[in-house]
């Protein structure tokens, strides 16, 4: 069941928490356990990285042939396409 729907005593129990908060025996022990409670920033890869890397993965280097396939023969015929 969420955690949204339960009572305020089920919550706090769940949590095994009590609406006075952490002893600070509790706490100590946690941060232990989980570390410091933050958000880390994780690099990742730089967007432009990301935009031109979606030309180069095994389907659109497929259209890409076939692109290049269709101007070579329009410039070779031109006209005698559909």
């Amino acid at each position: 069941m969420h955690i949204a729907n339960l009572s305020v005593a089920d919550a706090l129990t769940s949590l095994r928490s009590a609406e006075q908060g952490l002893t600070s025996a509790e706490a100590e022990k946690r941060l232990r356990e989980f570390g410091p409670n933050r958000i880390e920033e994780i690099r990742g890869e730089p967007q432009w990285r990301q935009f031109f890397r979606q030309f180069t993965h095994f389907f659109a280097l497929i259209l890409w042939v076939a692109a290049a396939l269709a101007f070579f023969a329009e410039s070779r015929s031109p006209g005698e396409g559909m």
